[in-house]
């Protein structure tokens, strides 16, 4: 499964907005009901990886700045254990009307993927003699390192909140899990840690995304109210989880901004869902070899402009630069570096310039190459060619599994669609 860039940076930045005030929802949610809820969280994990043959997922995120929607942002997914196959489709939409979509599907045979930027399907085969593993199309969070830490801190913290929980039988079988907190429940501790963590991640947010239009709030932040809800079927599976989050603060002109958060997730069609292979008959496929369909022709240089908006208009301040020196025995080595018109360098503040070498591979389901970013950390990317004197470069790659990764690219609206230089 892999989302596109700029869904990527809005649903970071709004699942991070939710873990960083997640102490007093998880506190709120888990209350009294607490041992049990785990229980049903940690066997709805446990199945979706391994016991579910099939199912599928629905998210749907929603950010406002008083009242008026900032982003909404959701996902669909098909997952089908026993066949080994997913399906996914997502949409952003944002405040000025953009509405960003992209597609994927994967089997043990084959992989798709299509951008709604991109009115093209890259279809990746893969050889029979390439072991694809067994590959868990979704990952049990509580199998991950560090889980069991983490799981003792939320423990820690739930104290005395247990009791602003209220479970509920429900008569067909299972419980529903609901509660709220007001601004005078939430505790001290919680209010210390959003007002830190959101001044943090709304600065992250605007150097990474220039044209965010996110408030930047940096004063008097609280949790004003938290409330959410879980319902439990009978076979002790998280069918619908519901949180709402409102984080109030002001910004550096005194303007008071209400910032809410509300998440729905939903699990349906358990044993139902059904997988189909998109039919490409007639569409436009470019169709991308693992061994990454580089060849010597693909040597030079490769451009595209970095552009934002100011002032109601587009501005060019700079360049992104991938330069392939050279492409022998299927290894890619090359360059990539950000240039920055004078005048815009705090319009652009972190600049990236490092070398690489590629080695697709026909032996391995998915290939990668490393490098250092603007802060020094390692990082994986990968790139392929993407139509006539076009190569595409995805970075920031967060490995899944055997199978599958995700693009974190949020890098100050990177785009990773680069066309030949034929003339300076």
């Amino acid at each position: 499964m892999k989302l596109s860039k700029k869904s990527i940076s809005v649903l970071s930045f709004t699942i991070g907005a939710c873990v960083f005030v997640s102490t007093a929802f998880a506190d709120m949610a888990l209350g009294s009901g607490y041992d049990r809820l785990k229980n049903s969280v940690k066997n709805t994990s446990a199945q979706m990886e391994k016991g579910l043959n099939n199912y599928t997922v629905e998210a749907l995120f929603t950010l406002k700045d008083n009242d008026q929607t900032f982003l909404q942002a959701s996902t669909f997914n098909k997952i089908d254990n026993e066949k080994q196959a997913s399906e996914n489709s997502t949409k952003t939409q944002y405040s000025n009307g953009e509405t960003t979509t992209n597609y994927s599907y994967s089997d043990q045979k084959l992989s798709i993927w299509k951008s709604g930027t991109d009115d093209k399907y890259y279809v990746t085969e893969y050889p029979d003699d390439i072991d694809r593993g067994s590959g868990n199309r979704f990952d049990n969070p509580f199998n991950e390192k560090g889980a069991p830490e983490v799981e003792k801190i939320v423990d820690a913290l739930v104290g005395n909140l247990k009791d602003y929980v209220q479970v509920e039988e429900r008569p067909e079988g299972g419980r529903v899990y609901s509660g709220s907190l007001s601004e005078a429940q939430v505790p001290a501790v919680v209010n210390a840690v959003s007002s830190f963590g959101i001044k943090q991640m709304i600065s992250d947010q605007s150097r990474m995304d220039r044209n965010s239009k996110l408030p930047e709030i940096d004063s008097d932040i609280f949790v004003k109210k938290v409330s959410g809800t879980a319902v439990e079927n009978k076979a002790g599976l998280l069918e619908n989880l519901t949180g709402d989050v409102i984080l109030s603060g002001k910004d550096k002109s005194g303007v008071q901004h209400d910032l809410s958060l509300n998440v729905v997730l939903k699990l349906s069609d358990i044993g139902n869902t059904k997988i189909t292979k998109p039919d490409l008959t007639g569409a436009n496929v470019e169709k991308v070899s693992q061994s990454g369909g580089f060849s010597s022709k693909y040597a030079g240089k490769y451009k595209n402009n970095i552009i934002i908006e100011k002032d109601g208009k587009f501005v060019k301040i700079g360049e992104r630069i991938l330069e392939i020196t050279s492409v022998e025995n299927n290894k890619v080595t090359g360059k990539y570096y950000e240039t920055v018109k004078p005048g815009f360098e705090a319009e652009y503040p972190d600049k990236y310039n490092f070398t690489f070498e590629y080695n697709p591979s026909n032996s391995k389901p998915m290939s990668f190459f490393t490098y250092t970013n603007a802060k020094g950390e390692q990082e994986n990317g990968q790139l392929h060619p993407s139509g006539s004197g076009k190569i595409y470069l995805d970075l920031n790659i967060e490995i899944l599994d055997n199978n599958s990764y995700r693009s974190n690219t949020s890098h100050q609206h990177f785009d990773g669609e680069f066309s030949r230089v034929f003339e300076e």
